[in-house]
């Protein structure tokens, strides 16, 4: 019998975890309660102790390998789609009629204005919502402008919809548009433009230049 992945296991557990602190975080900016607030600072606080003697250098890999199906499993640490960061909403994208759709509801530690989602939030999630409609239509890679319209307040804690779908690709250059929808009103319009990269490249970008040497 094959033994257990660590990497996966570790994967899981931090999956677990995630999701954990993204439920600590919600609480923590709708308290109200100031002996609470204080307990449970320190709890969190002995917590970040412990686990201090446990943290990795180098971590675990950010990208799992061989490349999963599904784009949003290929950045499990992803700000936005990333199920194992505790930051991530995370938005869960599915492709429809040749669309990438996200869906998400954006809680209190995603405010901007009250009760409205920040709008640097939004322009993260048209990133990555761009960014895997060119991905499942073929041709990807960094972003190199993004244009956002505010069209209306995004409100918080109800469903969303976010949009995207390629336009045209001239060279190396991919165009791309989305829109976000509350219902069916639309609240955002986005339109961007991407350099094509093959996916080897771009989780390669950070590493040493060893041509420079």
């Amino acid at each position: 019998m094959a033994s257990p992945d660590p990497v996966s296991a570790a994967y899981q557990a931090l999956g677990r975890l995630a999701a954990a602190v993204r439920s600590l975080t919600a609480a923590s900016v709708q308290l109200a309660d100031a002996a609470a607030a204080n307990a449970a600072a320190g709890e969190v606080e002995r917590l970040v102790a412990r686990l201090a003697p446990c943290l990795a250098e180098p971590a675990l890999p950010r990208h799992p390998t061989p490349p999963p199906n599904e784009p949003v499993d290929l950045m499990p640490f992803d700000l936005v789609v990333g199920r194992l960061n505790p930051i991530a909403p995370p938005i869960a994208f599915s492709w429809e009629d040749g669309k990438s759709v996200g869906r998400v509801t954006f809680t209190r530690p995603y405010e901007g204005p009250p009760g409205c989602v920040h709008g640097g939030i939004i322009a993260a999630a048209f990133d990555q919502t761009l960014s895997v409609a060119n991905l499942m239509a073929g041709a990807a890679g960094p972003t190199a402008q993004l244009t956002l319209r505010y069209r209306k307040p995004t409100p918080l804690g109800v469903p969303l919809r976010f949009e995207g779908w390629q336009t045209r690709v001239a060279g190396r250059r991919i165009h791309a548009a989305g829109r976000l929808l509350v219902g069916d009103l639309v609240t955002a319009e986005a339109e961007g433009i991407f350099v094509a990269l093959a996916a080897r490249r771009v989780l390669r970008m950070l590493e040493p230049d060893e041509s420079a040497d």
